[in-house]
């Protein structure tokens, strides 16, 4: 079932990632002296699905759980993006699940520390597991036209 759960959870949510993607082209942490250089990054984009791992059912509130997130996030890396989404899949036996989902996004940041992020999220929102994703991405930091 977790398995089930986190492919179903990324195919829904792939159109949020390429729209974070295309967002998060501002945010690059190295910038280069052209104003218009790229720069090739790593971004990680973790998926945290908000049902309790015991219950089956959204114990903590979407905005508290997103406070809890965020606070994790400030204590290993220096920027990201969060995102609310939602998620469904059928379980084993059936059942229509739906779920509540924030999406984290962090453009350069150290995988060590996201894996870190991870592990405190699955703590504390008391989750079985995270998705998360890694990928290469190119990014502009677009001052505008001169």
């Amino acid at each position: 079932m977790k398995n089930r759960k986190i492919i179903i959870i990324l195919a829904i949510l792939l159109l949020a990632n390429i729209c974070a993607t295309v967002i998060l082209g501002i945010a690059v942490h190295k910038l280069s002296s052209e104003k218009e250089a790229s720069v090739g990054t790593t971004q990680y984009v973790m998926y945290v699905g908000l049902n309790d791992k015991d219950t089956d059912e959204q114990i903590i509130s979407k905005e508290d759980a997103k406070e809890i997130i965020e606070n994790i996030c400030f204590k290993y890396v220096e920027g990201y993006t969060i995102q609310e989404a939602s998620g469904s899949w059928v379980d084993e036996e059936n059942n229509s699940i739906h779920e509540q989902t924030i999406v984290c996004h962090f453009d350069d940041a150290d995988e060590s520390a996201v894996h870190k992020i991870a592990d405190e999220v699955i703590e504390k929102l008391n989750q079985s597991t995270v998705l998360i994703e890694k990928d290469k991405i190119e990014t502009d930091l677009y001052e505008g036209s001169e």
